[in-house]
């Protein structure tokens, strides 16, 4: 059974040798396909997961007595899934994420589209969102407890092992102050016994053994992540004048959305988008000062970032009216149908120098498109869906249109009710599609939805681990799990 192609990226490097790849990840495979001849460049595999616990996190000691001992058969071990890309600026790298090893893998792509694995590094807790500075020098990884690190995009064996010699040098071991001789009532005596036994029982946390920095944490779960390089045109309404600014925007399942300086200030919040009643799942900028947020909202959020100020609110519901009957998108299935954002992308339009926001909702077989006239409230809200043969996956935009990857293998608006296995073998995994501005509405042509010829290869390509779907689930869906439970509610 084809594997759906769980999340791409473009990438169009503009030189001496101009360079047009769809990087496609598909189960633990990556694929470069060129977007001018069709051809699949490289494929790189993602290697078996050991059975050993990832470098950098072990397991608490035995709290009691050691359980019976079980035999455990020996299955094929399986090979980690890619959850992540991101592609540096000047389309030189490609960064992967690989979900059950938490393993974050650099490459080099070449001029002929070939994939080099430079390094890779084991984070502490499974990565939810990656970005790469606009310098191309440092790496930004999310994960969902709320961390935010910041790691060198070049990466050598030996700056790893001149890191470990510092992490293998053993902090100072606590100590009590207080000793048997200076304690004289029974309740310090039982404080000290317990501080006593807590030393014996307590297992120092193995240190990262690479280079790396705490930018900041949030108390709530993490959901997604934004670099924001702003010039001095872009700050020139707030009476700035000296160069330019960097900012750190993150959002979590509080409903918040955090707007903290760059680096080296990371540590200083700016300020929040506060508006939100339900998670926010993702973010997208639709100009340098205009964010457009969505999560378990049944609105879309405008927002000026900056100043933290909310200017719009667009109904999706709205916008899903316009949507034919397609699958188990349908019926009372339709009017019931849960709203979760599960990706919102700006798309530069051919003959305008503005953007169109494409948003995609957890199950939905369609893509959302809006112009920026609406977005800025000089227009009526007039939005547009069309429909899809599948549940959108991802969106990559590139400079002549979009590529978008539909789930092959459920039923099209469904999570988890799947196609018979004839249907799954010839449904179009990528489509291509092309847009414009009528009329402050923004319109994908449907003509262009049959597909590319250059993406024939890789929709015909099986890149499924033994025709497994086993867990495609939990890969390709997620998002409404952030969902709070047994709450009163909004209206």
């Amino acid at each position: 059974m084809k594997h759906p192609y769980q999340c791409i990226a473009a990438l169009d490097r503009v030189g001496p040798q101009e360079v047009k790849l769809l990087l496609a990840a598909s189960a633990h495979n990556l694929l470069t396909i060129d977007l001018t001849t069709g051809e699949v460049r490289s494929i790189w595999s993602a290697p078996s997961s050991s059975a050993d616990a990832p470098e950098g996190e072990q397991s608490e000691p035995p709290q009691g007595p050691p359980e019976k001992k079980r035999k455990i058969s020996e299955g094929p071990a399986s090979r980690p899934k890619i959850i992540k890309l991101a592609v540096s600026t000047d389309g030189q790298y490609v960064v992967a994420i690989t979900g059950e090893d938490k393993c974050l893998r650099v490459f080099s792509i070449e001029s002929s589209g070939q994939l080099k694995q430079l390094s890779e590094r084991s984070m502490p807790k499974r990565p939810c969102a990656v970005a790469i500075t606009q310098d191309n020098q440092t790496i930004l990884c999310a994960d969902k407890f709320g961390d935010v690190y910041a790691l060198p995009l070049q990466h050598t064996l030996e700056d790893e092992q001149a890191f470990a010699i510092q992490a293998e040098q053993a902090p100072k071991a606590f100590v009590p102050a207080a000793t048997n001789l200076t304690v004289h009532t029974a309740r310090n005596r039982r404080a000290l016994e317990a501080q006593l036994k807590q030393e014996a029982q307590t297992k120092s946390k193995e240190p990262l053994r690479f280079k790396h920095e705490l930018l900041l944490g949030h108390v709530s779960m993490l959901t997604d992540l934004l670099l924001i390089h702003l010039g001095p045109e872009d700050l020139k309404s707030d009476g700035c004048s000296s160069g330019s600014r960097n900012y750190i925007l993150t959002s979590d399942r509080d409903e918040h959305i955090r707007v903290s300086r760059g680096q080296p200030q990371s540590h200083v919040i700016e300020g929040f988008c506060l508006g939100h009643k339900e998670f926010v799942s993702k973010m997208c900028l639709a100009t340098p000062r205009m964010l457009v947020s969505g999560g378990g909202d049944d609105h879309l959020f405008v927002w000026d970032w900056l100043r933290g100020r909310l200017l719009r609110k667009i109904p999706i519901r709205d916008i899903l009216a316009s949507i034919p009957d397609t699958g188990e998108f349908a019926g009372e299935k339709r009017h019931n149908f849960t709203i979760a954002v599960s990706g919102i992308w700006a798309a530069p339009q051919r003959t305008e120098e503005k953007n169109v926001v494409f948003v995609a909702l957890e199950g939905l077989p369609a893509l959302l498109s809006l112009s920026l006239e609406v977005l800025q409230g000089a227009e009526p809200i007039r939005a547009s869906a069309v429909p899809l043969p599948g549940n959108v996956l991802d969106v990559a935009a590139e400079s002549n249109g979009l590529v978008i990857s539909v789930d092959n293998i459920h039923v099209p608006g469904s999570t988890t009710g799947v196609r018979t296995e004839a249907e799954a073998e010839t449904a179009t995994r990528l489509l291509w599609a092309e847009s414009h501005v009528e009329g402050g509405k923004a319109i994908v042509d449907a003509p262009a939805m049959s597909g590319k010829s250059q993406l024939a290869r890789a929709n015909q390509l099986d890149t499924a681990e033994n025709g497994s779907s086993e867990g495609l689930g939990e890969l390709l869906y997620g998002i409404a799990n952030l969902r709070k439970r047994g709450g009163s509610g909004d209206d």
